[in-house]
């Protein structure tokens, strides 16, 4: 055991110290070179395909923000004794009735948000704080995102919402959570269960794929008893709870990307879409692989836009191994200002392939590229973790591991650093065969900040 902690430490201060890497981008995917774009015909054509497919379906929901986040110009206002981030703490305070929390505020505090000598720091504090409504504590999942039929709906039950509208009766749904909300959410789920024709369950990030920290001069730190201090690689690390489901076709959506009911029809539209796109491939690459029929197979990749159509090293070998990696269709939207990365065609060893590329992977060298991006990180993603031919594969297996982020931060007065896994679907599915498709931008509403719930899409 002891042995193998310390060959775990290696590893980690090896990767971190000098081994890592920046993708190597040769240029931005855009619609025709690398994004698909389909017809309103063609995406009928798909969403029936999806509608008649015999596939099982599972939704991945990864879900372990916390409500915190979204409030850190209240911490900071807080923080700073009403110092700092006052003109955006009286924007909120002005637009207070808008939201769904308002109804979960006490009389007396509805009244006094009225008053214009309100106490700032008191009324953040009862937001914030354990003896008010604590949304500091409270994870993302459950936090009162929307409010119609004079009832509050949280991103957990909208989610499960929009699954039971989905164009095909949906296996189950996953979430994967902090191990500290996993009893509130097991409630949550008991409370709704009758309501949803699905199996609904929960994992954590396993400790088993914590980092190790280090301090400047690469030594692990320990605490006084002697155990190493470790934080949570990233949402990379979830890759092991994605590969424990054994659905034929996984959705994945991020927890805040959820909108009010009227647009359910749109999100499930734009699944058919993914979900028939990823059938419709797997099938024809299915009968281009049992008839080695190389010249269809290059003609299925150029329709789908999935590899660099001037790499000449494509031959049966090289096509067999391709069609036993996992697939993946990602829903892309226009970018229109969020900050992040994108779609970019990359090069690792001669070999052009389709990366999503976070903003802080990208060098100084290739940063001019990320202007030329259209789209953004997706947003919506289809997979399937099987082989071909039918064969479960271990996901794990596909992640470029040198494509891990340094993490620098303050511990206890002093800079320590560890690494952060690859991203979800960043280098943790560089290897996976990847289809970009649009997608509209209405089926994405993130919510990183409180006042992003007064945007259009989450107006009930």
């Amino acid at each position: 055991m002891e042995k193998d902690i310390h060959e775990a430490i290696d590893k980690q201060r090896n990767r971190l110290f000098s081994s890592l890497s920046s993708p190597n981008i040769v240029e931005a995917c855009t619609i025709g070179n690398g994004i698909l774009r389909f017809t309103p015909k063609e995406i009928n054509r798909f969403q029936e395909e999806f509608v008649l497919c015999k596939e099982s379906i599972s939704f991945f929901i990864p879900a372990s923000g916390v409500g915190s986040r979204m409030f850190d110009f209240l911490q900071q206002f807080l923080g700073s004794m009403g110092h700092e981030q006052g003109d955006e703490v009286r924007l909120f305070l002005s637009k207070i009735e808008s939201f769904a929390f308002y109804s979960q505020m006490n009389e007396t505090w509805r009244q006094l948000v009225k008053d214009p000598a309100l106490d700032l720091l008191a009324f953040c504090d009862y937001l914030l704080g354990p003896q008010g409504l604590n949304f500091s504590n409270t994870p993302k999942a459950l936090f009162p995102f929307h409010r119609f039929n004079q009832n509050n709906a949280s991103p957990f039950e909208g989610h499960l919402r929009q699954g039971k509208k989905a164009l095909k009766p949906i296996e189950s749904f996953h979430f994967t959570v902090q191990q500290e909300h996993l009893q509130q959410l097991s409630t949550e789920r008991d409370k709704v269960l009758m309501s949803f024709p699905f199996d609904i369950d929960f994992s954590t990030q396993s400790i088993e794929t914590d980092s190790f920290v280090f301090d400047e001069f690469m030594k692990p730190i320990q605490s006084q008893s002697g155990l190493y201090l470790r934080r949570p690689a990233g949402h990379g690390a979830i890759v092991s709870n994605l590969n424990t489901i054994s659905s034929d076709v996984i959705f994945i959506k991020n927890i805040d990307n959820i909108q009010c009911p009227v647009k359910d029809e749109h999100v499930n539209q734009a699944w058919g879409l993914l979900g028939g796109l990823l059938v419709n491939l797997r099938a024809k690459f299915l009968y281009a692989y049992t008839t080695k029929n190389i010249s269809e197979f290059l003609k299925i990749s150029r329709d789908f836009q999935l590899l660099d159509e001037t790499d000449e090293s494509i031959n049966w070998e090289y096509i067999s191994a391709m069609l036993h990696r996992p697939f993946r269709v990602c829903g892309m939207v226009k970018n229109e200002g969020m900050p992040g990365g994108g779609p970019f065609w990359v090069s690792s060893d001669g070999v052009k392939t389709k990366q999503i590329v976070e903003k802080s992977q990208i060098d100084s060298i290739h940063l001019a590229k990320l202007t030329e991006s259209s789209h953004f990180n997706p947003v919506m993603m289809a997979i399937s973790p099987y082989d071909l031919m039918g064969n479960k594969l271990d996901i794990t297996q596909y992640v470029r591991e040198d494509l891990s982020m340094a993490v620098k931060k303050n511990h206890l007065g002093k800079t320590v650093y560890y690494l952060e896994k690859p991203g979800l679907w960043n280098g943790s599915m560089y290897y996976w065969n990847t289809v970009f498709v649009e997608i509209p931008s209405q089926v994405f509403s993130p919510v990183k900040n409180v006042m992003d719930l007064l945007s259009p899409s989450h107006c009930c």
